[in-house]
Parts: structure tokens; sequence; C-alpha cells
């Protein structure tokens, strides 16, 4: 155990999980939204004229032939593929590189599991136009949805072509989807501006990560089935895109009832009440009006109130140092970490708090609380935080300390 002591103060004392952020081209992404949630899209002001080019026809992966621009520094092209997974096509913009990079993932989404959609209805809610609503109870930890992009657009290609050919390279990819799938992208709410598709993809589209070879763009990408899920600032439900297979998947965060909404968090899960009514009005001009934002003023002044807290003593672990090193003071400040994230519904970004602690009991000589909380860091990140085709760091560095420690890995 005298390694496992050693990188107590060199790892132990600050966990941190760092996740890169996609890009917008218009204006940096708000830090509060979320890595995989809607962020906006634009195309702003015409650069110099650019001249459509071809690309040779590769018939073995796309069912339509790429329609290009070429800018000064970067060529963008349409690229469509009208069996995607399971019929659905899929239109992509993006450098002719980077799309044949995206293409490789393609095999594993036609191996996906495909998620039975019976227990799931599109209903009218009230004051929130369409929602997702269970038919049957689901299970806390279940899988609700696995869905495909219809859409991906390179979120930076406005900034390198004309406005002109933006929207031209926007209308090819909708009118190359098939009949069913294009039909289902333009029925989605539209609620910030452009032409259709324009506002389609900045009212729903998610920012997301994907292997684009050596060209480095961040992408949009246009999830139908997610799209229809509502925004909740408790939400009973969590979204993270998974690269290897380029689907969306939705689990469940407790056990949810037949008959209810289906709801996601737009925004980081922590925010305060006037953060959060700033965000959904500036990001998609909606005043949320969830059960937490209309509460009296009293629960909300005690939930912000709690959240200040939450982000005091996760700002304070964060920066221990060997000198402020305390194990007792740790283990109650994570106390009330937790307290506070029952009742805020913040279970979620609980990993590296249990990380923490685990390497605070294993300096302690507790191997039996160690294990335990290294085991529940390592299911909260399977269960919420690693995907497949995803980074594996934080997985991996748990699985080391279990290793260390004794415990099953």
């Amino acid at each position: 155990m005298n390694s496992l002591h050693t990188v107590l103060v060199s790892l132990g004392i600050s966990i941190l999980t760092t996740y890169a952020h996609a890009s917008s081209q218009c204006a940096p992404l708000d830090h509060n939204v979320l890595v995989h949630q809607q962020a906006p899209l634009c195309l702003e002001g015409d650069n110099a004229p650019l001249v459509p080019v071809s690309l040779r026809f590769a018939s073995g992966t796309w069912s339509h032939e790429p329609f290009c621009v070429a800018g000064q520094t970067k060529r963008y092209c349409t690229h469509t593929t009208s069996n995607f997974r399971n019929g659905h096509g899929l239109s992509i913009i993006a450098n002719p590189i980077a799309a044949k990079a995206i293409a490789s993932a393609f095999p594993a989404s036609k191996k996906a599991q495909q998620v039975s959609e019976e227990a799931l209805e599109v209903r009218s809610i009230p004051g929130k136009g369409k929602g997702l609503v269970s038919s049957e109870p689901i299970k806390k930890g279940a899988t609700i949805l696995l869905d495909s992009p219809r859409i991906i657009a390179s979120a930076q290609f406005p900034s390198h072509i004309a406005r002109v050919q933006g929207h031209s390279l926007f209308n090819t990819i909708v009118d190359h989807l098939p009949k069913l799938d294009r039909e289902l992208v333009l029925s989605l709410d539209k609620s910030l501006g452009g032409t259709d598709i324009e506002n389609v993809m900045k009212t729903n589209a998610f920012a997301c990560q994907l292997n684009d070879g050596i060209v480095g763009d961040g992408y949009m990408c246009l999830f139908p089935s997610v799209a229809r899920i509502n925004h909740a600032c408790r939400p009973n439900a969590h979204a993270r895109f998974i690269p290897r297979t380029m689907l969306m998947e939705i689990k469940a965060m407790r056990d949810i009832e037949a008959g209810e909404e289906i709801s996601i968090s737009y925004g980081k899960l922590e925010l305060k009440y006037a953060e959060r009514q700033r965000l959904y009005k500036d990001g998609w001009n909606f005043k949320c009006t969830c059960s937490s934002c209309t509460a009296s003023k009293y629960e909300i002044a005690g939930s912000d109130q709690r959240r200040a807290r939450f982000a005091q003593l996760r700002n304070m672990l964060d920066n221990l140092t060997a000198e402020t090193y305390d194990a007792q003071q740790i283990v109650a400040w994570e106390k009330e970490v937790m307290e506070i994230s029952a009742k805020e519904g913040l279970d979620t970004l609980l990993a590296g708090d249990y990380e923490r602690l685990a390497y605070v009991h294993a300096g302690l000589g507790r191997l039996g609380d160690a294990k335990k909380w290294a085991n529940k860091a390592k299911q909260s990140l399977m269960d919420w935080t690693i995907v497949d085709g995803g980074p594996q760091n934080e997985i991996l560095r748990v699985e080391e300390l279990l290793g260390e420690l004794g415990g099953p890995v």
C-alpha cells in the first residue's frame, strides 16, 4: 500500500473530471450548456464567393453524389446514406476527410441494440407542445431510448463558406433524406428563426464529438426522437452520446411511472434558478415552468442556497493541496455534498466524489470503505459518464485503484 499512499497527495487530493465542449462557430458555447445538449448553430455573413466543386461518388457508402463547396481553407460536402440504421437515412455536412472517418462508425451502429419504442408515446403537453411520455413503468438505470441521428453538420462550416452556399448545403442534405425522415425532421419544433432546417437545427440539435480524422471540427447532431424530450431542471432521465455507435442514449435517473413525461436537462444540473432561466431564455427562447421553477419563493430560495453550498464545497474539494489536506474534513464535506445531491437530484455528478473518498479511506487504512467507494465511482462512471468510443481515463484510473486495493476490477 506504500505506492497507494504516495499518490494520495498527487492524485487523490483533487479528482477532477474534465469534459471537452464542442464550440459554436458564432460564439463560444455557454459553459452552463451540457456537452451533449442543444447548442446554437448559425450562418453569419457572406465570405468570398465560392464555386461548387465535385467529389468522386463513393457508391459503397453514400446513396447520393456529394455536393461540395470550397472555401479559402476548407471544403465542405453533403454526404447521405439512405440506410444508416434500421432503414433510417443520415445526411452529413462535413469535410470529405471527416465524412470518411465518421462513416467508419456505420457498421457499429447497425449492430447496436434496438430498444422497443412501444412504451413511449409522443403526446401534446400543456404549455410545452409535444413531449415524450412513458406508457409503462421504467426502472432507474434502464435505457429508455437509443436514437440515431438524421442530420450531422459541422459546427464550423458556416465560418468557412458563403451564406448562400451554406443554405444550399442545408437544403441538399434535407432533400437527400428518405421521405419519412425528411418529414420527421421538418416537423420538429422551430423557435429560434432562420430557414426551416436552420431553425430546426438551432432549436433541436445536440453538440456531439465525433472521430473526424485530422479535421478536428465540432459537430451538431439532430436526433428526432430525443428532440421530442422536454427540459426539466430536475429531470427523470439523462442523455449521453455514444461515439462508437453514433447513438444518443436516454437513461432513467430514477423510477418513472406509467403516464409520466420523460424529461432531460438542457443545461448543467447544479445551476441556480436565475442562471437556469437566463440560460433557457437566451439559448432556447423559453421560460422554464418545471416543478422546480414554479415552486414557492421559499422553496426556490432554499434550493438556491443548497446549490450554492454544493458549488462552494466542490470548489474547496477540487482545490485541496498537500497543506490543506485533512482527511476527516474531506469526509465531512463529501457527506454534505451527498446530502445536498439527494435533495437536489445531482446524483449523476458524484463519480469524482466517490473516487476521492476511496483515496481518502485508503490513506486511512480503511480498505473495505475504500473498495466500497471505488466501486461506487466505477458504477457511476459506467452508468452516467463513460461511453463506448469515448475517453476512458477516469474508468482506467478507478480500475487501477481497485487493483491496488485487491478488489475486483
